[in-house]
């Protein structure tokens, strides 16, 4: 089953892969793109 499919998952699954993408999004644009965590995480 694919990550994209929303046929055949259950509602809980459906529900926890929306918050994960969305926090996975949040994370992406506000963290990875702060020049101060970048450097935390690469020194």
């Amino acid at each position: 089953m694919s990550l994209t499919s929303l046929d055949a998952a259950p509602d809980g699954t459906l529900v926890l892969q929306f918050w994960l993408y969305r926090i996975g999004a949040y994370l992406l644009i506000n963290v990875m793109d702060d020049p101060a965590w970048l450097a935390m995480m690469f020194c």
